[in-house]
């Protein structure tokens, strides 16, 4: 049993680790106020107050419960479109971007729409949903994590096949396929690192 305020917000926020950063400091921080208010006003120890609590176990199950069915309700009346959109528009920009590999002298302000559509895209989810990944988005993901490898294909693919077609190596197809993979390889182990580190939450 936790003898202490903190102990108790401790105790709990291990049992809340499958909610997201953001809303798990919201929960600890109003109850943290409503526990110190109660000690201030009955004049109680800190633990006679965590006692007379209940527990964190029995906290958790119903906060979770709660949240649970907020995400359920918000879900049906608002499907988590941008979030998808968001990840889509990451990774989908890498089969464009393979292109200029395989076309001799293609005018590359072309694509120039396909790398901002990655930059704004990985800004979002790097910087807003970063905080903000429920199970479900985690989720998605781990799946997108596992579409990326394939993804690799693409331009080696191309390379090879201009290769065959040209019978040489072009200086430009190598430095860009350099570049290609180097940009690939940072997102891919950013989005690796925010998806462990949303997993260190969600599993006990």
């Amino acid at each position: 049993m936790p003898n202490t305020i903190e102990d108790y917000l401790s105790q709990l926020e291990d049992k809340l680790r499958e909610l997201p950063a953001n809303e798990r400091r919201g929960h600890l921080n109003e109850i943290r106020d409503h526990l110190m208010e109660a000690a201030a006003e009955e004049g109680k120890s800190e633990q006679e107050i965590v006692d007379s609590f209940l527990s964190p176990e029995q906290l958790s199950q119903d906060i979770l419960k709660e949240e649970q069915n907020r995400v359920q309700k918000t879900s049906f009346e608002n499907p988590d479109y941008w979030f998808g959109i968001t990840v889509t528009s990451v990774v989908a920009p890498f089969g464009a971007l393979a292109l200029p590999l395989i076309f001799d002298g293609i005018d590359i302000g072309l694509f120039l729409p396909f790398l901002l559509q990655f930059i704004v895209a990985a800004g979002a989810l790097f910087g807003y949903y970063k905080d903000k990944l429920t199970t479900r988005r985690g989720d998605i993901l781990k799946q997108v994590g596992r579409i990326m490898i394939p993804v690799l294909a693409i331009p080696f693919g191309l390379f090879s096949i201009d290769i065959m077609q040209s019978g040489e190596v072009s200086t430009f197809n190598l430095v860009y396929l350099a570049c290609y993979l180097l940009v690939w390889l940072v997102t891919y182990i950013a989005l690796r690192n925010v998806y462990l580190s949303h997993s260190k939450v969600v599993i006990d």
